[in-house]
């Protein structure tokens, strides 16, 4: 059953647990909404774990368990089902039919979370709309579901995470994306100020028919002191933990995205960059790692982290074209 449910479980404890600085009051409506769908969703889950100790499936059904967990409020579980799944002797075997109920529960589930978006879905700096229908396209991807998030992306710059890190982006896509296509990318990083909504926008209103997607990530290694405020993406607990370690988050965060938006929405591989002053960190930081993912990189007037050259790779072609914009006169 791991092939089922185990990714599930992984992405579903950071969407639905995972870093947001910009939840509401628990009064608030949109969390009440919220919670009664969570609480759908819960009940498939717990429907299929009751299946489960039915079929003597005692690791399929802990996992089953533990999805309804991350949803149930405050992570509140029936005792005599955990009593019972402890119980089993977990000798079951799994069978046709048995994949074909998980497979309904996918379904189920998936749904229910397309539905969950939805109550997020006119919150622009609110991560959450595009988070859950992420996560019903990864229980059920579909046409119709890659298509509504791209059509979102295209009517305006939608804040974003892939399953598999925190690091979060404003993407856009442009208005003739739609799914099976190649789609170039194009990643600007702000600098100091971490205005990632309004760098997303300048170079979006730039961007005309030219048929790339804009990604505007929010990096911590751009600015001095983090002002939460500037990043709605991350709890002060994701902050405080890479805080002292920018980088190492800012450039893995970065790839794990760009291999999301590949999978999924037909983002090439290779990318052109820019970063702004701080935004350079990143910009570096990237172009050094991976510069096999970079087709070209413009930093201006750009920072640069002696630290950054550590474990750099060396690659056989000399690497991408690279144009350094930086003033004559200025002194650092």
């Amino acid at each position: 059953m791991r092939r089922f449910l185990l990714p599930g479980l992984l992405s579903l404890l950071l969407f639905a647990g995972g870093p947001l600085s910009t939840v509401q009051a628990k009064g608030d409506p949109l969390t009440k909404a919220a919670d009664k769908q969570k609480a759908k969703i819960a009940k498939v889950y717990l429907d299929l774990a009751r299946y489960l100790v039915g079929r003597d499936l005692k690791q399929e059904a802990r996992e089953a368990l533990a999805e309804a967990e991350s949803l149930a409020p405050e992570g509140k579980l029936p005792a005599n089902l955990v009593a019972s799944i402890e119980g089993l002797a977990g000798k079951g075997v799994m069978d046709g039919s048995t994949e074909a109920r998980i497979a309904k529960a996918k379904r189920d589930a998936a749904k229910g979370s397309e539905k969950l978006a939805g109550v997020f879905a006119k919150e622009d700096d609110d991560p959450r709309f595009a988070r859950y229908l992420l996560r019903a396209i990864e229980l059920e991807s579909s046409k119709k579901r890659l298509a509504k998030l791209g059509d979102a992306a295209k009517k305006r710059s939608l804040l974003v995470q892939s399953p598999t890190h925190a690091m979060a982006a404003y993407v856009s896509f442009p208005k003739s994306w739609k799914p099976g296509g190649d789609w170039p990318v194009f990643v600007c990083v702000d600098g100091a100020g971490a205005g990632f909504k309004g760098c997303a926008k300048r170079f979006t209103s730039q961007r005309g028919k030219r048929p790339f997607i804009v990604i505007s990530p929010h990096a911590m290694s751009c600015t001095n002191a983090i002002d939460p405020k500037k990043f709605p993406a991350y709890d002060q607990a994701t902050i405080d933990e890479w805080n002292g370690k920018r980088t190492a988050f800012d450039v893995p965060g970065l790839l794990a995205l760009l291999d999301f938006l590949h999978e999924h929405f037909g983002a090439e591989k290779k990318i052109a960059i820019t970063g702004f002053s701080g935004g350079g960190n990143l910009c570096y930081g990237f172009l050094l790692k991976h510069p096999d993912r970079v087709f070209c990189a413009a930093p201006a007037c750009a920072n640069f982290q002696p630290g950054l050259a550590n474990g750099a790779a060396n690659p056989e072609d000399g690497g991408p074209p690279i144009h350094i914009m930086t003033g004559a006169k200025d002194p650092h």
